[in-house]
């Protein structure tokens, strides 16, 4: 009784130090980094409650189907997010993560079948034949955007501290990213049909 009571104590002792360095931490932080910590918080939160969320609408069903595939999206989305962005933290002036950021996401679908992206998503539902449904396309849109909002969130607040006042996303908005994002797109819809075609090929042999 007297081990579990000490351990049972310097549990709380240890908690209640944490609460405080937290705290005290928090306390240091501008306005600007409160709110994008509490963003991250809150976005992890959200994803790790989302049964409880989506139990209260008709999707529910599609989401518990989804479940495990949305669960790779959103890390997935996040990884690639994160990595570009830290490519992006080294050379600060640089275009290129941003169009990497794209594309990327394309490979990694092309390879690894996850969806990180909200182009290949879309490219998917609109060049692939019965591929996903509406509501799968909203609930992978989700779950990409739940995963880009931690990695942009975390790295904001990391360029936050290493740059003060100055803007983390100067090239997010760039002709090179829009001209990155309409290639993954387009390269979603050329990839899925060439699968479809295939797939269409190896049925009608069979028949």
């Amino acid at each position: 009784r007297k081990v579990a009571g000490r351990d049972w104590m310097e549990f709380f002792t240890v908690l209640v130090w944490a609460t405080v360095i937290m705290i005290m931490f928090l306390a240091k932080l501008k306005a600007f980094q409160d709110v994008l910590i509490a963003i991250i918080l809150g976005t992890i939160m959200l994803v790790a409650n989302a049964d409880f969320f989506f139990s209260h609408f008709r999707l529910y069903k599609i989401y518990v189907v989804l479940r495990h595939a949305l669960l790779k999206d959103v890390v997935g989305s996040a990884t690639l997010g994160l990595v570009c962005l830290a490519v992006h933290g080294l050379w600060p002036e640089a275009s290129a993560p941003w169009v990497a950021l794209h594309l990327t996401a394309l490979a990694a679908w092309a390879l690894c079948g996850i969806q990180a992206n909200p182009m290949v998503s879309v490219g998917l539902w609109a060049g692939g034949k019965n591929q996903m449904t509406k509501a799968q396309l909203l609930l992978r849109i989700l779950a990409q955007a739940a995963g880009s909002v931690i990695a942009f969130a975390a790295f904001g607040l990391y360029y936050s501290f290493r740059f003060p006042g100055e803007g983390p996303f100067g090239h997010f908005l760039g002709i090179g990213s829009a001209c990155s994002a309409a290639v993954t797109f387009a390269g979603s819809v050329a990839h899925i049909r060439v699968i479809d075609a295939q797939t269409a090929s190896r049925l009608a042999k069979m028949a």
